[in-house]
């Protein structure tokens, strides 16, 4: 419980610097040099802070996957083993020999740690100015510092997941859509699929609609991925060992977890039938897209290009039945440019407090309370106060999801 607290205090307490930081006139009026660096200061400065506190300090270990995974998948290479066909791998070819690289720098679980946090600043600066190429500077700037001061962003920085790394590609993508460069960017998500996993291909389609030359952003995503999978399909191994991993995985958090319990004799058959359903939904909204934006001028594409991305997030959470909220960093940014568009500053605020600290506490309730079962075990087992508590919890973040993807439509509508 002590881990639910501090992730609910660094929610909040960084919320609130980023509304503090947001009733300023400086945020507006600073010359956009020293807006870059005050809005990177306002996310770094409290993440170095927890991560020495915590990490050097305090000696604590990085938890979540990277003890688990990403330490001994980096070593094993390191020890010259191969992916795949010398041990098992739930992530991307090359994610092995990214954390074997971190791990010849420092032999340490909070490298990884570490390297999330600088990534993420990097992510801040490369959606800021895809957000200043597309939308007037007030909206831009809001979305900076809100994403900034997202607890939740932080709260997985510091734990060092490689969902990280998925947003940082994703808005190097959109900037380099935004300006045109359309294989360059095709090019970075095929960096992404074969150096952290399989699920950053989510937003392909919304790119590849959007792009403004779709054959060359379709080659330049290709050609690597085709290259780097390849070869080791040829040096014999199985490719297909992340899906059979994590095909029967689940998460909290999502619609699937809530309505499997009310599945009744489709019980055993419901994992397979939430995984179509997703798919239609997610297919149906990439048909939508297409016909609202297929014969749009390049221009105007680029100013739905963020709104998209955040729909598609947000569906994919909603429907999605492994979807833990580490997977909000993907297209948080987005989801908060959309908030700024969309609303204003008193509702803003409330909204984004909330968000965060649902997203940020959330699946440290279901390890600690619910042990990780299914909502339907959890409620055959018990069903005190604690479990209808989470499944309030769980309510109110899925209706976080489903206000925002109504946000991101009716953006999208306004942009056709």
């Amino acid at each position: 419980m002590i881990a639910i607290a501090f992730k609910v205090v660094v929610a909040v307490a960084t919320a609130l610097l980023g509304g503090c930081a947001l009733r300023t006139r400086a945020v507006q009026n600073l010359p956009e040099g020293h807006f870059l660096c005050a809005v990177l200061a306002l996310q770094l400065v409290p993440a170095l802070g927890l991560f020495v506190a915590l990490y050097v300090v305090g000696h604590q270990d990085v938890t979540s996957d990277v003890p688990t995974f990403y330490l001994p998948n980096g070593r094993a290479v390191l020890a010259g083993r191969v992916p795949y066909r010398d041990f098992p791998l739930s992530y991307a070819p090359l994610f092995p020999y990214v954390g074997a690289a971190l791990l010849s720098l420092w032999n340490s679980t909070k490298v990884f740690a570490l390297f999330a946090i600088l990534l993420n600043a990097v992510a801040l600066v490369l959606w800021h100015a895809a957000a200043v190429a597309s939308f007037d500077r007030q909206t831009a700037r809001i979305s900076s510092v809100l994403y900034a001061s997202s607890g939740h962003v932080l709260v997985q920085a510091l734990l060092g997941t490689n969902q990280v790394w998925i947003a940082a590609a994703l808005a190097a993508s959109t900037l380099l859509l935004v300006r045109g460069r359309s294989i360059a960017s095709g090019f970075v998500q095929a960096l992404a699929l074969c150096t952290v996993k399989v699920l950053s291909l989510l937003f392909w389609p919304v790119l590849w609609i959007m792009a403004p030359h779709r054959g060359r952003w379709l080659g330049g995503a290709l050609l690597f991925s085709a290259i780097v999978y390849g070869a080791f399909a040829a040096g014999g191994a199985d490719l297909l060992i992340p899906l059979r991993r994590e095909s029967n995985l689940i998460s909290s958090g999502n619609l699937p977890y809530v309505l499997e319990s009310l599945s009744g004799p489709l019980g055993s058959f419901s994992p397979r039938v939430f995984d179509s359903i997703a798919l239609l939904v997610l297919g149906g909204a990439v048909l939508w897209l297409y016909l609202h934006a297929a014969h749009l001028p390049a221009s105007s594409r680029a100013q739905m290009l963020m709104p998209a991305l955040a729909l598609f997030g947000l569906l994919f959470m909603l429907v999605s039945k492994k979807s833990f909220t580490g997977y909000a960093a993907f297209f948080m940014y987005p989801a908060l440019l959309v908030l700024a568009l969309e609303t204003n500053a008193r509702r803003r605020f409330g909204f984004f407090l909330v968000f965060n600290v649902l997203l940020a506490a959330e699946p440290s309730l279901w390890f600690n309370l619910g042990d990780g079962r299914r909502l339907g075990v959890w409620l055959r087992e018990s069903r005190g106060t604690m479990t209808y508590s989470f499944v309030l919890v769980d309510l109110a973040l899925l209706s976080c999801y489903a206000y925002l993807a109504v946000l991101s439509v009716r953006r999208l509508l306004r942009a056709t």
